[in-house]
């Protein structure tokens, strides 16, 4: 079964990953409140992962389904992965900052600062099966132990950034799936529950709100948290966020046309804007005079760019998944040819 506010959720995570580093670095204080209030991008693209894992299981119809399930899936994200992660680390090594262990960042995530997403993802599919099991038999004790897991590793993470832990590990904290553990079994219990489908528009808003305000509170008190996306108060802020965004897409029966388009591109929109944003620093640094756009410019610039960078690639994608040929130049209606 298939939800069309997952679309909407989907575009919103898209449009809102493009947002955070289009704003990232920026002093203005509007610029600081977009890239905050756009922090539930890749908390959002887990939960989404998870709701659409348990499909079978809200279905009653869930039988643990191995290495095919894994393979279908992986399928779909890898190579495009692996192709943009080479294009990364060769740009890099073009503009003179070669990595140290290239294969090493191919495979965990490192080839770019946002990919660590990926290799999360690819993490979760791994698992996905004993996440169900676990839901469907122990389901208090998943979501107790997720919570523990995922706020263990957000304090992790809080001290090694205020200086107060100092260790070192061969991979980030971040590109572990532990401290994301919550996001992906919230999407499986909400797909597991519907009552909170029912809530209407005049209590998601002040919700959303009130989050909202405290994602701010945290990033003026903790200015040193602001760049991460696994803090506790954007726990509650991504939940508000899908809570909001569901009932919104629930009261158009149609979601437009331009959201639909975003929520089909958004694995290549996420994995191709870092790309056209790093191209455009360089040649505007190198350009004389040196070319400024504002926010609100920059923002259209690169979602526009991205988006035909990866049009093609995914017609070409949609063909192959699609063999059949139309016949041209005939209606049918009711099974028969129009006149």
């Amino acid at each position: 079964m298939r939800f069309r506010q997952m679309d909407g959720l989907r575009a919103a995570a898209a449009l809102a990953v493009v947002m955070i580093h289009v704003s990232a670095g920026q002093t203005t204080d509007a610029e600081l409140v977009w890239n905050q209030l756009s922090r539930f991008a890749v908390p959002m693209f887990l939960v989404l992962t998870g709701f659409g894992h348990a499909g079978a299981l809200a279905e009653g119809k869930f039988e643990p389904q191995g290495w095919t399930a894994v393979r279908r899936r992986l399928s779909r994200v890898l190579p495009p992965y692996f192709l943009w992660s080479a294009a990364y680390l060769v740009l890099e090594a073009l503009c003179g900052m070669p990595h140290k262990h290239p294969l090493f960042d191919l495979l965990t995530g490192g080839a770019y600062v946002h990919l660590y997403y990926i290799f999360i993802l690819v993490q979760f599919v791994l698992l996905a099966d004993f996440f169900c099991i676990a839901m469907q038999r122990y389901p208090r004790r998943l979501m107790l132990c997720a919570a523990a897991a995922t706020f263990g590793m957000q304090l992790l993470i809080a001290c090694q950034a205020n200086g107060m832990l100092m260790f070192h590990a061969p991979l980030s904290l971040v590109r572990l799936f532990f401290g994301w553990t919550l996001f992906y079994t919230g999407g499986i219990w909400l797909r597991l529950h519907e009552k909170w489908q029912r809530c209407p528009l005049c209590v998601s808003v002040p919700v959303w709100l009130l989050s909202a305000l405290g994602v701010l509170l945290t990033n003026h008190m903790f200015p040193s948290l602001s760049a991460s996306s696994l803090r506790p108060d954007l726990l509650v802020y991504v939940f508000a966020t899908w809570l909001m965004l569901w009932t919104l897409c629930s009261r158009c029966r149609t979601l437009p046309a331009p959201v639909r388009f975003i929520a089909r591109h958004s694995f290549g929109l996420y994995l191709a804007h870092p790309m056209v944003l790093r191209l455009w620093n360089v040649w505007t640094t190198h350009h004389d005079p040196v070319i400024y756009l504002r926010l609100p410019q920059m923002y259209l610039c690169l979602l526009y760019t991205s988006d035909a960078a990866v049009l093609p690639a995914f017609r070409y994608a949609a063909r192959r998944r699609s063999p059949e040929k139309t016949i041209p130049n005939r209606r049918f209606i009711n099974g028969k040819k129009e006149k």
